[in-house]
């Protein structure tokens, strides 16, 4: 496969639903926002996808207004609210928040951090000491909007559990994301026009904190004068986060793990506790870009970013500035398609350690009603996918993935992983199995119709039956399609017993009767001489 060759697969045990919210447009990304050795040195359009270029520490609300008699769907006006329910963001078009949990505590006890465990030098998870949260503006929850409290990151410390760096640091941030897009008149967030869509991550970063008075790029903050940096888990370090979260938001989750194992018991008949046990994975960094000079060789691109930037394409077209949209998760598949040909991995990002939902999908499938329960997850080391829920079609799942052949030095071939954790009986149900073992089959078909082997793949079912593990390992990007079906087998008919039996033959004796000079011999079961005859 040549080295420009990028790939989008369609893993066929879990596929993409579309984004079915509407999206805020925000201004697209500065210079200062992209690494120097990926950014253009003339004004292009294009895009970058990084997972470390989200790294929220506060939480925040934020009131939308349109702009007075647009129709674009683009925001322009914006108004900081105290809380969800701040009156004066009470005539705002739309409400979006952003609510870091806190760790749970005598006061935080709906939606907090229960814990976090981090491996040891010997592979034994312990448990870390909650440390502090930063500082930073609290607010407060939400019966109305249904809410969590919105706090800060917070600091744990695993003394038995050091990072790479020697530190027994770690960051974690579980953040709640809300956005309701008819705020105006709303006043029970379980009614129209009030419903919120919802989002859900959890993060762990291991860090290490060194003196410093000023920020810079390589500090995720700076607090009390010292200079928080994210570095690396230590080797085959693992880690495990418990929570406390409401059950609407444990549908379906997606991640950047491996090796993942789930525990998820319920609280109450909205709330669960959910812990997420698994490895930090490493993602390259992808990017793209167009040369605005060069854009008429590019007639796919110009046609695909007067949809993605609607109003904003044409000064986008002229302007002196590089555009970049930065990663942004509904719009990610469409920006590799549209920039396939021209995709390029950047420096790998290492040690992430991520997981989180998204609600407000719909699948077509029954066995997705029930929001209950968390029916299953899916993970991947591909820079770019999908975040929704597996859609179910034709027996099987399907879950796009998209990546660069190669790595930054234009030779390693990038090896794909791909986890899927399936709650057993949402599997059955998808399948109309029985309760016997399960099994499955992995291929990778390219484009040629030639098969790829995997190195590694694996199917198992815990032995109390309640999740199904599945995992593919070193599979390349191209431009292959990753089908998965699970099968098995006919249950034995039942043998259906027609023999009949045979009577027992009742035992008949013999007797001899005498009558004078006459004879005569009885059989019978019971025999008796006639009459005037006697027995001999």
């Amino acid at each position: 496969m040549r080295n420009g060759m990028k790939a989008i697969y369609v893993l066929l045990l879990s596929t993409s639903v579309a984004a079915s919210t509407i999206s805020v447009i925000l201004p697209a990304q500065s210079a200062t926002s992209a690494q120097a050795s990926t950014w253009p040195s003339v004004p292009s359009i294009g895009f970058s996808s990084s997972d470390d270029s989200l790294i929220e520490t506060k939480s925040y609300v934020t009131g939308f207004s349109y702009a007075e008699g647009a129709t674009s769907g683009i925001y322009t006006r914006t108004v900081a609210c105290t809380s969800v329910d701040d009156a004066a963001c009470a005539s705002a078009d739309s409400i979006f928040a952003q609510l870091i949990l806190p760790p749970c505590s005598a006061t935080a006890t709906q939606m907090c951090i229960e814990s976090l465990e981090v491996s040891d030098a010997k592979g034994v998870l312990k448990k870390a000491v909650f440390g502090y949260e930063l500082q930073g503006q609290k607010y407060p929850a939400s019966k109305v909007r249904n809410s969590a409290d919105g706090s800060t990151a917070s600091v744990w410390r695993a003394q038995e559990s050091p990072n790479s760096s020697g530190s027994d640091e770690y960051a974690v941030v579980v953040s709640t994301t809300l956005q309701n897009y008819q705020n105006k008149g709303c006043t029970e967030f379980v009614t129209a026009p009030c419903a919120f869509t919802r989002g859900f991550r959890a993060r762990i970063y291991p860090i290490n904190s060194t003196a410093s008075a000023q920020a810079n790029q390589d500090c995720l903050w700076v607090e009390d004068q010292k200079c928080a940096k994210k570095v690396d888990f230590a080797p085959g370090s693992r880690a495990a986060l418990t929570v406390r979260i409401d059950n609407s938001l444990t549908g379906f989750l997606f991640g950047r793990i491996k090796n993942v194992k789930l525990d998820l018991t319920p609280l109450s008949p909205t709330a669960n506790l959910l812990r997420v046990e698994a490895d930090p994975i490493n993602v390259p960094k992808i990017y793209a870009y167009v040369a605005k000079s060069e854009l008429s060789k590019y007639p796919k691109i110009v046609e695909y970013w007067k949809t993605r930037r609607q109003q904003l394409a044409a000064t986008d077209f002229t302007s002196n500035d590089t555009v970049d949209t930065g990663p942004a998760p509904e719009w990610a598949m469409g920006d590799f398609q549209a920039f396939e040909e021209l995709v390029k991995s950047g420096p790998l990002v290492t040690s992430i350690w991520r997981v989180g939902t998204q609600a407000g999908s719909r699948t077509g499938n029954k066995c997705f009603d029930d929001k209950s329960k968390l029916q299953g997850l899916v993970t991947t080391n591909a820079p770019t996918y999908l975040p929704n829920p597996p859609v179910f079609e034709n027996d099987e799942l399907a879950y796009k993935v998209a990546g660069a052949h190669h790595l930054a030095d234009g030779v390693t071939l990038f090896k794909g992983s791909y986890d899927l954790v399936l709650r057993s009986d949402f599997a059955r149900c998808l399948y109309g199995f029985t309760t016997a073992p399960i099994r499955a089959k992995v291929s990778v078909v390219s484009t040629d119709g030639s098969t790829q082997d995997i190195a590694t793949e694996s199917l198992r079912e815990d032995p109390t039956r309640q999740w199904l593990y599945l995992s593919a390992r070193n599979f390349t990007f191209s431009s292959p399609t990753i089908k998965v079906k699970l099968t098995q087998d006919a249950p034995a008919p039942q043998a259906t017993s027609q023999a009949t039996t045979k009577p027992v033959p009742i035992a008949k004796k013999t007797i001899t009767c005498n009558k004078g000079k006459t004879s005569k011999k009885v059989t019978a079961t019971n025999p008796a001489c006639p009459k005037g005859y006697k027995k001999k």
